[in-house]
């Protein structure tokens, strides 16, 4: 082909600086080998909207790639009816960070997101991809045909959605150089600046602190970029000793509020040792026997039986003062561990408990505007190539694929310097948090969608999956099918429909146009007639 097919396996970088990180779409079943595409460019003047919330809405005006995947399978389905042997992988090197949004596009303009994390500092991400087979334009005319012609508008307009949907989107947000143009910094000032950097991550994603707090505010723009970098650092650190110091006076508070419950619970504890003693009871200086008055009574009228007993007597007051001051003192010291083991049928000592940080999403008024580009429609493809497919005989073997991210990620962390990397389940509830932290940063370098994403790559992939119902060998020889030549056909039209050009150019060589001119006349002869016409 003129155009050949690339991996897909690209670098996240500044021009002329180091890559900070890599994604990737892998094989997981071998030697984990990159997927092939058909890419081109798209789109160059007109940018692309990331909804985050109802009144924030970020434009992204980075590259966009168009790609163009070719899967095969040999063999019957899976039970569930999906491939599961590919992988997203995204990894960052160290003092490194990028933002990675998945998502569908929905319309010419616009992706919608599914999930999004923030990668950073030797984080490596490994992202199941699921992939749904479409049933073919043949397959769905014969299935529809007996239905009313309401039910066939019905299920031709889903299978319009489905087609829609199947266009999958990777964007890559650097985070770096767009915080240098939030900040009003120049370009790579913070190249080297790894704490001031992280700092202000921290107080973007934890704290949601506004950017008009940090960015830099000098009278005039005619100073050196280590003096702005000054500038920004000193706004930081103020920022940071404001949260220091409220951290400090709510563990004050905490403390004080733990110690006014713990000497509750000493003095209602007492009282009720007091209470249960079974030895003395004090009132009004009197000396009460704790017995129950059933049993003084029986004690009172069989005098025979208390003979030897000894008789009570009211210890004087010098002697009740001096036990309590004793009781006071053995009191005060009392740890935690012995209140818990003196009551053991009451509570515990309760705690102060913070509340978790709530993660929000800011609001903003701003209205963008709607930018006109007469660019390539991304959800139109495969509706392309669903009438390209039908009209050259491959109706029955070659399927529009969805594809999708499982629930349950993987991602190999390390804590710190002198530790190894771990292995990491994200879960459900771990991917929307992650969500969470990753559109506060998105909202903080963009100013709330005021602020256009420069620094961005949007990847669109539309996959079609060329299908055998039996093995390479029994494809071969039951079938007498040569896969070799079908995938040709698949490649050629997948490659027609991804950069725009008639098939019959993305051939190289004259020789090979003509074997496949004698192998693919329904494709080649169609674009001849085509081509007479125009020029007649």
């Amino acid at each position: 082909l003129q155009k050949a097919p690339n991996q897909f396996s690209h670098a996240i970088r500044q021009p002329e600086h180091y890559p900070v990180g890599l994604v990737s779409i892998e094989d997981n079943t071998g030697d984990r080998k990159c997927i092939q595409t058909h890419s081109r460019i798209v789109n160059v003047s007109s940018t692309v909207k990331l909804p985050l919330a109802a009144a924030t809405i970020l434009e992204l005006a980075g590259d966009q790639v168009l790609h163009g995947w070719m899967n095969q399978r040999f063999g019957t389905k899976t039970a569930s009816g999906r491939i599961e042997s590919f992988e997203l992988t995204a990894r960052a090197r160290q003092f490194s960070s990028f933002i990675l949004v998945i998502g569908t596009m929905n319309g010419p303009s616009t992706l919608e997101p599914k999930d999004s994390i923030i990668i950073q500092n030797k984080d490596e991400v490994l992202i199941p991809l699921l992939l749904e087979e479409l049933p073919t334009a043949k397959e769905f005319k014969d299935a529809i045909k007996s239905l009313s012609p309401e039910q066939q508008r019905f299920a031709k307009a889903y299978r319009s959605m489905q087609l829609e949907s199947s266009v999958f989107g990777i964007c890559v947000v650097q985070i770096k150089p767009q915080l240098e143009a939030l900040l009003s910094l120049p370009p790579n000032s913070l190249d080297k600046e790894m704490k001031l950097t992280q700092d202000l991550m921290e107080l973007f994603v934890e704290y949601q602190v506004p950017s008009d707090l940090l960015s830099y505010n000098g009278a005039t723009d005619d100073v050196a970029v280590e003096d702005k970098v000054s500038n920004v650092r000193e706004h930081v650190k103020s920022v940071m000793e404001v949260i220091e110091g409220e951290k400090e006076k709510h563990l004050k508070n905490a403390a004080l509020n733990t110690a006014m419950s713990i000497e509750k619970h000493i003095q209602q504890d007492l009282a009720h040792s007091e209470q249960r003693s079974g030895l003395h009871d004090v009132v009004n200086g009197a000396l009460i026997d704790p017995r129950p008055p059933t049993m003084f009574y029986k004690s009172a009228t069989a005098p025979a039986r208390r003979s030897g007993a000894a008789k009570l007597r009211a210890p004087s007051g010098g002697a009740q003062k001096e036990r309590f001051r004793s009781v006071q003192s053995s009191a005060a010291p009392v740890p935690m561990s012995a209140v818990a083991a003196a009551s053991p049928g009451r509570g515990t000592v309760s705690q102060v408990s913070q509340p978790a940080p709530q993660s929000y999403h800011g609001r903003t008024e701003h209205v963008l505007a709607d930018r006109s580009s007469t660019g390539v429609d991304f959800t139109l493809i495969p509706k392309t190539l669903d009438v390209a497919i039908e009209n050259n005989g491959e109706g029955s073997a070659l399927r529009s694929t969805i594809i999708k991210t499982r629930d349950t990620w993987t991602r190999h962390r390390q804590e710190n310097l002198l530790t190894a990397s771990k292995d990491e389940v994200l879960t459900t509830e771990d991917l929307k948090k992650e969500k969470h932290k990753a559109f506060d940063l998105l909202d903080a370098l963009s100013r709330s969608g005021s602020l256009p994403i420069q620094y961005s790559e949007l990847h669109v992939i539309v996959a079609l999956t060329h299908c055998f119902d039996k093995s390479v060998m029994e494809t071969v020889i039951c079938d007498n099918v040569n896969p070799i030549e079908k995938l040709e056909l698949s490649t050629l039209l997948l490659a027609s429909a991804i950069h725009g050009v008639p098939a019959r150019e993305m051939i190289k060589d004259d020789g090979e146009l003509l074997r496949l001119k004698g192998s693919f006349p329904l494709l080649l002869k169609d674009e001849e007639k085509k081509e007479e016409a125009m020029i007649g």
